[in-house]
């Protein structure tokens, strides 16, 4: 049997230096992995930030409304955790509970405000006919919530009951 002849300290050192400079270069020239955009989650083209309601617990949310329909994104320390993204529209009123939040789209073109639950109600704007308020507006036990729609001088245009989806 032949015994092979002992390897020099030297050239482990120098194999181990080229495999650690080979591994070095690897991570220099790997892409770094993206990072969030500055401004965090954004919807698509044609969406326009129609305001932001904040919760009892600390988050946000942020209403963004669209010709078909809206998205509703929840922030936390300002940055963005979820977003839900609704369509439709039509000649009927609608509510949905969304991330803590409800969600509605009221039929009426001049709708300006809208008052949201028993009198007097929480005021919310209305933008492309779509309106956010935080679902502590309506108590948790009620499937149905009440409406007073406004036009821009604060006249009455129309009250209606509305089921709130979403809601059990």
């Amino acid at each position: 049997m032949t015994v092979a002849p002992p390897r020099s300290p030297l050239r482990s050192l120098v194999g181990l230096a080229a495999v650690s400079l080979m591994i070095a270069g690897v991570v220099v020239v790997a892409p770094d992995p993206p990072s969030e955009a500055v401004g965090g989650w954004q919807p698509p083209s044609g969406y326009v930030d129609a305001g932001t309601v904040g919760l009892d617990d600390g988050r946000a949310l942020r209403l963004w409304t669209g010709a078909s329909g809206c998205y509703v994104e929840s922030l936390v320390a300002g940055r963005s955790a979820a977003a839900v993204g609704t369509n439709g529209g039509g000649p009927e009123y609608a509510v949905s509970e969304i991330l803590g939040g409800l969600v509605g789209y009221l039929p009426l073109q001049e709708a300006r405000t809208v008052l949201v639950g028993s009198s007097p109600g929480v005021r919310a704007d209305v933008h492309a006919q779509r309106f956010l308020v935080a679902a502590t507006a309506v108590d948790v036990a009620d499937g149905r919530v009440r409406l007073t729609v406004l036009d821009g001088t604060g006249r009455t245009l129309a009250r209606a009951t509305v089921e709130i989806a979403g809601r059990n």
